[in-house]
């Protein structure tokens, strides 16, 4: 699969930093194209599930655990993940929104439902 989409940059325009620095959020559509989407969705899931320590029956969890199945650092264990945390199209979007010169990762997160 091309997945050379993760280095192409986007340019937010003047609009969209002014909406983010009002309101500390903004939905963006269309950042990775469907055929990427379904890729990853595939690694992650599947990383996930492999990953997966709760051994417990539903109702022995608590509240958040009834709610959500999370991994963390996924990046960590898998290079195809790696690819997509570290993507430059992902880090320039936040940088250009925060207007700063880099960021940092703290750690990814999968949560499923």
């Amino acid at each position: 699969m091309d997945l050379s989409i993760l280095n192409e940059p986007i340019n937010l325009t003047e609009e969209q930093i002014n909406f983010y620095k009002k309101y500390r959020f903004i939905k963006l559509k269309s950042i990775l194209d469907e055929n990427t989407l379904a890729h990853f969705n595939s690694i992650i899931s599947q990383k996930v599930n492999e990953l997966n320590q709760n051994k417990k029956a539903l109702a022995e969890r608590d509240t958040y655990g009834k709610a959500f199945l999370q991994s963390m650092n996924l990046w960590v264990q898998d290079s195809a993940v790696k690819e997509l945390v570290f993507s430059k199209r992902i880090a320039k979007l936040a940088t250009d929104l925060m207007q700063v010169s880099g960021v940092r990762l703290y750690h990814d997160q999968a949560l499923f439902k």
